[in-house]
Parts: structure tokens; sequence; C-alpha cells
């Protein structure tokens, strides 16, 4: 009998206030190191330093997001450190959390908002010196701690933006499918069933429950989900599809222009959807859901990008990753 081994988290806790008791949290999941080190922004450090007690044996503020930064705390460690790092913070302080990782270092991913999946996944984004932002692959974190009275206390364009990303898998899911059917292109079907499986998690909420608990809760775990699509098919395809590379393409080349990640996929997301794809009954119903949910009203204050400009952002998105999605079915 043959299986696939997959890598999959040690520990996910969920729950109010749940960071004062982060010590017992890792006892309780056999994590016991050594050292452990809290990674953070310096403004989180201030609000929560008192909460999250004193086991911690060191403390390295950050900025986030930044690949000079990264490579500089990659620096301070070797693959013979007995460490756990502990990556608290929104996605820029994880991906380089995830980044130092890469020198297999633990760590472990406790998110103060939920903007996007890089709360788990196996890619981190960084901007290089040239102001250009970078993709890496990178290994999951050993578990994922979600405190939602932390996150209760993010922005709620961060959590729009983390819906946004989430609920495009739909339509990398349907990327995927598409290049299975035009171009033979094997499909993960397990891979698949948890992307979209993580996209409909949140499909039946409104607006005004944005800050409620099991929003909140659903939509991380929603995020960890999709990030497992990708560590079972060791790629980013049942989350990633023409939407993203659009995204992408705006952040190369029209940085000037570029906004939250959520935001920019979730605009592509519908506009693909009307202006390609067609399908008039799926589209009725995601623009429903983008109006019932308040992402319709944050993509018009959010994004500056028009039809006309969505047709001529196609050739660069083609240029930023090489994946046949419906993009390669407009004649350019």
């Amino acid at each position: 009998m043959y299986y696939n081994s997959i890598l999959t988290p040690t520990v996910i806790r969920t729950g109010n206030n749940i960071i004062k008791d982060l010590d017992n949290i890792l006892e309780s999941a056999h994590l016991h190191y050594p050292r452990k080190i809290l990674v953070t922004q310096e403004n989180l450090h201030q609000i929560y330093r008192d909460t999250m007690g004193g086991f911690l044996d060191e403390v390295k503020i950050v900025k986030g997001g930044d690949l000079a930064e990264a490579n500089e705390l990659l620096t301070q460690f070797t693959n013979d450190d007995n460490v756990l790092l502990l990556a608290f913070g929104g996605g820029s302080v994880l991906d380089v959390v995830k980044y130092v990782g890469t020198l297999n270092l633990p760590y472990i991913s406790i998110p103060s908002a939920l903007s996007n999946d890089a709360i788990y996944s196996s890619v981190a984004r960084l901007t290089s010196a040239k102001g250009k932002k970078r993709s890496f692959n990178v290994q999951p974190p050993l578990g994922v701690i979600l405190d939602i009275s932390v996150i209760q206390k993010s922005p709620r364009n961060l959590i729009l933006a983390g819906v946004g990303d989430l609920i495009t898998n739909l339509s990398a899911v349907k990327d995927w499918e598409y290049a299975h059917n035009t171009m033979g292109e094997p499909v993960n079907e397990l891979s698949c069933m948890l992307a979209k499986q993580a996209a409909m998690s949140i499909w039946g909420y409104y607006e005004e429950e944005l800050y409620s608990y099991d929003f909140l809760y659903d939509l991380g775990h929603g995020l960890i989900t999709s990030g497992l699509s990708m560590t079972v098919a060791g790629h980013t395809r049942a989350s990633s599809g023409s939407e993203h590379m659009i995204s992408h393409a705006i952040d190369e080349f029209f940085p000037e222009k570029a906004t939250l990640h959520g935001f920019q996929v979730a605009w592509a997301f519908i506009t693909i959807e009307r202006l390609l794809r067609k399908d008039k009954i799926f589209l009725a119903r995601l623009t429903r859901y983008f109006d019932r949910i308040g992402l319709t009203e944050a993509l018009e204050r959010n994004i500056p990008w028009t039809d006309e400009d969505f047709y001529e952002l196609i050739p660069y998105a083609l240029k930023v990753r090489k994946r046949y999605t419906i993009l390669n079915s407009v004649q350019l």
C-alpha cells in the first residue's frame, strides 16, 4: 500500500485570551525547546509583553516583510540551534519568520490579524532591495495559535482582506480544473477539496459578523485549511490562480498602485468572473456575497483599476508566473 506523507500542524489552538497560556499550550503539545524566542513588531511587544508571560528567553523586534531584514535575522541562527521561534504579528512578520525557518528552525505562527493565508502556508512573500516582492518556498509552521481576542483588535480592512484571499480559492480551483481540461495538467483532488471547503466555510456570513468569535474562528481555520491544501499538493495551485497572477503583476510592475493583497485578488476574481468566465449564475451569487460581507465597498475604496486596466494587466500577469489559467484564453 502506498500513501502520501504530508506535514500537518503539531498543534492548533483557538480561543480568547490564550496567549497568556502560551507556555502551557506548548508544553501540552510536547514542544520542549531549551530556547523560545519571540519575533514580533515593536507595537505588539509593547501591548502584549506582560500578557505573554516571562517564559521567553529572548525577543527579537522586526518591521516585517523585508528580505534584507529576514536575511539579517537568519544570520543570528545556525542549523544546530535548539530553538523554537514564536512569530507574533501580521503576515509580514510571519513571512520573515517562515523565511528564517528554512534553516530548519521550527516555529509557531501566532497571527495578530487574518489578512491572508500566511498564517499557515508554504510560501513567504518578501520585498527585495529593489522594492519588488519575491516568493520563497518555505516549511509551514509547527502549529498555529489563534487568539481571537487579539485578532478582534485588528483593523476592519485586514479582516476583509483575509476574506478576499480565502474566497479566491474558488477561482484558483477553477483555473486548475481549466488547465486539466484544456492542457491535461494533473489535478490533486484532495488539495482542491480542502481549498474549496476552506473558502466555503465563510460563505454564510454577513458584514455585521466580521468581528464575531464564530466568524473569526471560521476565517482563521479556513486560512489554515487553505495552507494545508498547498502542503498536500506540494505547490500553491489550489489557492493561487489567475487572480493571484493579476495581484502579483500589480505588486511587481505597478507597486505605486498596490494595496492589500486580499483586496487585489478579490477584485481580480470578480472581474475575471464577469469578463472572462461569464457564468452568470455564479457571478450573481459571488456579487451578492461581496455585497453582504462588505467587500464590494472595500474594493470601491481601495482598488483604482478599471476593466480596461484589467486587460492591460494580463500580459504582465503572464510574465510573473508560468501557470496555465483562464488568462491564457485571452487573445492579446
